[in-house]
């Protein structure tokens, strides 16, 4: 079994775990904008920890600096762009158009990084990217607030912009850049970022409450730190064309949590992604 795919398999779970957390925060009614903070400056600081005392042998400042901007750009218009979608289209049609970033990230990583898959992981990309639908398409409860079709519509496509742009930057990071000194960077930039837009992200609501916000997003940035990494590490090794839709299916492990934990229930909808999720992930090896 190939080290890169041992990792995608861990980043899965590891991400995983970090998306359930945000619905342990909901649950416990946090505030958002304060979960968000700490776990974005959690992931910099432990960042910058790994990063600093093996800075000295890096010298090329120049690319990591812009892969890393490129990523939180990508990240933060990815997301503000789907915020702003779901207030002129339905959930349904804004989470399942959004999903088209990862079709476009492998078929950038098949022309470009000429990723050649057997016959076996293609029919797993395909399973894996159909788990994607299902579960967007899942999440279609409520139908947004009214808007215009056409400004909605061009939100969602920037936001497949953005989600592909993050997506293939990693891999770029991750085969030019050192690791740490990426995830130092970007994250840093994030937390700014987000910083100048969380009234707009995260406006603050009654009753939210703020101690425990604070250790949900130490918990949130310890648990992506460790899965980011380990998929930087698959990135170095291993096809984008598959490592992106394997551990785009992260969330199967929050659905799982949720319904475990909090009795959440399972549609079929989503029983059926799983059990692709399963197939996929055998297939994906």
């Amino acid at each position: 079994m190939p080290h890169w795919y041992l990792l995608a398999l861990t980043a899965l779970v590891v991400l995983g775990l970090q998306r359930f957390l945000y619905k342990v925060s909901a649950e416990m009614r946090c505030n958002s904008a304060v979960t968000t903070f700490v776990f974005m400056a959690t992931v910099a600081l432990l960042s910058w920890c790994a990063y600093l005392p093996r800075a000295v042998a890096v010298t090329h400042l120049g690319p990591l600096l812009i892969v890393s901007l490129v990523n939180s750009l990508g990240f933060l218009t990815g997301t503000l762009a789907t915020i702003e979608a779901l207030k002129s289209l339905p959930s349904g049609t804004v989470y399942t158009l959004t999903r088209l970033s990862t079709v476009l990230s492998v078929l950038f990583s098949l022309a470009y990084f000429g990723d050649r898959l057997t016959l076996q992981q293609s029919f797993g990309v395909l399973l894996a990217l159909t788990v994607l639908f299902l579960f967007a398409r899942s999440r279609a409860g409520t139908a947004g607030e009214p808007g215009h079709a056409r400004r909605g519509l061009v939100l969602a496509l920037l936001a497949i912009a953005g989600g592909a742009t993050s997506t293939v930057s990693s891999k770029f990071a991750a085969l030019q850049v050192d690791a740490f000194g990426f995830m130092a960077v970007s994250y840093s930039m994030s937390t700014l970022l987000i910083l100048l837009v969380k009234s707009r992200m995260f406006p603050q609501q009654a009753g939210q409450r703020t101690r425990p916000a604070l250790l949900i997003g130490l918990a949130m940035g310890v648990t992506n730190f460790c899965g980011y990494y380990a998929l930087l590490r698959a990135l170095a090794s291993g096809p984008l064309a598959i490592i992106a839709p394997l551990v785009g299916m992260y969330f199967v492990m929050a659905v799982l949590l949720s319904f475990l934990i909090y009795r959440e229930r399972i549609t079929r909808q989503q029983l059926l992604a799983i059990s692709l999720t399963v197939v996929s992930i055998l297939l994906l090896r």
